[in-house]
């Protein structure tokens, strides 16, 4: 299952550089600023630090694939 895993992550960052890499400067700044807005407005009682630092940590995020019929059948 890890040999899935390592291609969802490696096929994820991929993708995600293929669309990064069509933006313009002022639309990466522009999609930068609509994220930690949002992240602002869904927790409004954290500091600046703090929107900045889970800004920064998005791209770190696990992916892991479920197979579902291994699951069901287990």
């Amino acid at each position: 299952m890890s040999g899935v895993t390592d291609f969802t992550e490696r096929f994820n960052l991929f993708l995600y550089r293929q669309h990064v890499r069509k933006l313009a400067p002022a639309e990466l700044e522009t999609a930068r600023e609509w994220c930690l807005q949002f992240i602002r407005r869904e927790h409004p009682k954290w500091t600046d630090d703090e929107v900045t630092r889970f800004y920064d940590n998005l791209i770190n995020v696990k992916v892991s694939a479920v197979d579902e019929w291994t699951r069901r059948m287990n």
